[in-house]
């Protein structure tokens, strides 16, 4: 039995449904593989993980292989599992149609804060909607990725990356209307997405051990698109601790990110290609990899469904 580490992209969460789906049916058994879940301290450790050997597959999003790539991180998206709604979250109640009637000094809590990528992305959304703001014109905050909380709490007028099944769902549970500018509406590539990512090296020595591994997370999206209700009951079980604290919130957010999972794997070599570009327009990183450098396609799920 081939032992397989996952590390996720942030904490558990009904993202990661189809895996424990997977996991408790068997389906990793089925192809001798001994699934094991790893949860990081930060946000941006796993792909550096892969690299070292220290994992063997991981959750990451597009933008963040591309930025990885850039800096020489020898790592490539596999397959794409889950595809949401994300950009710039905002309070309807401002009467801000679109992302041009932003003022300028309008505060802005992302991650990374204070540094200047957020504000970079979210003024190319504004600059693309017809407005004039620049990086410099909107105000950072220091919220992390605690992004309902600083709008709530006044700290903040809008916050980016959001994502509707997380953010806004958040948001209105907590009775703030709340809405998100979506990324693909204003120019941006539809990043919005999460991969399952491997090391250059273990993509040439295992590809056996991971075509096995993707089979069976096939067979445990199947599953969770197919029925939806049955997957998220088994991965509330496994992980009762998630839904503890507010069960009704949880049911939401499970509820609308069943909407979001795609079953074939197939990656988007349009939107990294444009990804790679416009991450260099806005000095992100300095060149960008090519789609052959940031995705592997090598790896063709064949397990029976």
């Amino acid at each position: 039995m081939d032992t397989v580490t996952l590390g996720l992209e942030w904490f558990l969460n009904p993202d990661h449904v189809p895996f424990f789906v997977a996991d408790e049916r068997g389906y990793y058994r089925d192809v001798d593989i001994e699934l094991d879940v790893w949860e990081p301290d930060e946000h941006y450790d796993t792909l550096e993980m892969l690299a070292t050997g220290d994992l063997d597959v991981a959750i990451t999003e597009p933008i963040h292989l591309v930025e990885e790539l850039a800096a020489g991180t020898d790592v490539s998206g596999i397959a794409e599992f889950l595809h949401t709604q994300g950009g710039i979250m905002y309070p309807t109640d401002r009467d801000w149609e679109t992302p041009a009637a932003l003022p300028e000094g309008v505060r802005l809590n992302y991650p990374g804060a204070p540094g200047e990528d957020g504000r970079r992305m979210v003024a190319n959304m504004v600059q693309n909607a017809g407005g004039d703001l620049t990086a410099d014109d909107i105000t950072p905050v220091e919220r992390g990725f605690h992004h309902t909380d600083a709008i709530a709490d006044g700290d903040a007028d809008i916050a980016f990356l959001a994502f509707h099944n997380f953010e806004i769902v958040e948001a209105r549970h907590r009775g703030i209307d709340a809405s998100l500018w979506e990324l693909p509406d204003y120019g941006v590539p539809d990043f919005n997405r999460l991969v399952l990512a491997a090391a250059d090296d273990r993509l040439a020595d295992e590809s056996d051990l991971l075509t096995r591994f993707l089979d069976a997370t096939r067979r445990g999206l199947r599953d969770t698109i197919e029925d939806g209700s049955a997957a998220v009951d088994v991965f509330f079980e496994r992980n009762p601790e998630i839904r503890a604290d507010d069960p009704a919130l949880l049911d939401a957010i499970a509820a609308d990110t069943l909407t979001r999972f795609v079953d074939d794997l197939r990656q988007d070599r349009q939107m990294y290609d444009a990804l790679g570009e416009w991450c260099v327009d806005l000095g992100i990183v300095e060149s960008a990899p090519s789609t052959e450098e940031l995705i592997d396609e090598s790896l063709q799920p064949n397990a029976p469904l």
